[in-house]
């Protein structure tokens, strides 16, 4: 019981620690709001794009994946997304509030945790599933993210089909994810007709990849930097009532269906260990730490997709040790590195 707390906490407390140093430097430093926002913008449109591509670019062989648990997470999100529109039409009033709610539903911080939080749970024979969901899903999360944050930032909802579109594929994080898609499927395909794999930017250009490698690794700790820079805690207590609907979506609700559903469904999906974790990270962790520089591209209520980060993160620290917990008190689960 203590190695999942242990494990819980130690995942967490980063997240919680960069953003405790981005409000202390924003109270004592000598940089105003807009600094910080442009940061954030920065890290939008250049730093997370990459980290995305590299993350599916990194995917060996689409072939040797369980498909159905991948189709069953896909959809997975998109049924979250549907409950999160339905409570942001019954509970929520304020339009600007509706966005980040929805968002947090299906939105995890599975770019961010996903991997660590596999290779925890599951050890290294977990992290091929886990490298692969993580791209595919991500690009799922950001292409909802922006269907969704667009539709609600248009009060009057007169937004075209073909200009929704063009917004979604002109996203940076969608560029980047699905730049990094054709590439492997590049790759499989030369791989048919030469019998040789070759990442081409790892193998051809090492200086290349290595830019790109040190950018990805900015995005993560800058964008959380930033969202404690832009955050005021006085506004949790305006916020309380959707902060709560929020943190009860995030990690109560859609865990509860998504995992029990899965868990009941394990021999036709053939559910293994080595699943479980990624379905974890996707399902159980908080919300997207992009979530609330997504919000502030596109329209919304930046302050409350901050407040939803940091909460969701607090409060993560209890509900994945309570699922880690039951998936390994039902045997479907071991963490690696305490058993």
């Amino acid at each position: 019981m203590w190695a999942n707390f242990s494990y819980a906490f130690q995942a967490i407390a980063p997240i919680l620690l960069l953003i405790a140093l981005g409000m202390f430097v924003r109270k004592i430093g000598p940089w105003e709001g807009k600094f910080y926002r442009t940061l954030n913008a920065l890290s939008f449109h250049l730093f997370l794009p990459v980290q995305l591509f590299l993350n599916v670019y990194g995917v060996e062989d689409l072939a040797d994946f369980n498909w159905p648990v991948m189709a069953y997470l896909i959809g997975s999100v998109f049924v979250c997304c549907g409950l999160g529109i339905l409570a942001a039409r019954l509970f929520v009033r304020d339009p600007a509030q509706k966005g980040p709610i929805v968002q947090v539903t299906f939105r995890s911080n599975h770019a961010v945790l996903g991997l660590p939080l596999a290779s925890a749970l599951g050890g290294a024979a977990a992290m091929a599933f886990a490298s692969l969901s993580a791209g595919l899903i991500t690009t799922v999360f950001n292409f909802l993210a922006v269907v969704t944050l667009t539709w609600y930032s248009d009060q009057d909802h007169r937004i075209t089909g073909r200009a929704l579109v063009k917004r979604v594929f002109r996203n940076p994080l969608i560029v980047g994810a699905m730049s990094g898609l054709a590439l492997v499927l590049l790759r499989q395909l030369l791989a048919r007709v030469t019998g040789e794999t070759v990442f081409f930017l790892r193998d051809s250009l090492p200086p290349v990849y290595q830019v790109l490698s040190q950018l990805s690794a900015v995005a993560s700790p800058v964008m959380l930097f930033v969202l404690g820079a832009n955050l005021d805690l006085k506004a949790a207590k305006t916020l309380l009532p959707m902060l709560r609907l929020g943190v009860l979506l995030r990690l109560v609700i859609c865990p509860a269906l998504v995992i029990g559903a899965a868990v009941a469904l394990r021999e036709p999906l053939g559910l293994t260990a080595l699943e479980v974790p990624s379905m974890v990270a996707v399902c159980a962790s908080p919300a997207a730490v992009s979530s609330g520089v997504m919000v502030q591209e596109i329209g919304g209520d930046e302050q409350l997709a901050n407040q939803l980060v940091v909460w969701t993160s607090v409060w993560s620290l209890l509900t994945i040790f309570l699922i880690v917990s039951a998936l390994r008190a039902a045997g479907l689960l071991q963490v690696w590195g305490y058993e």
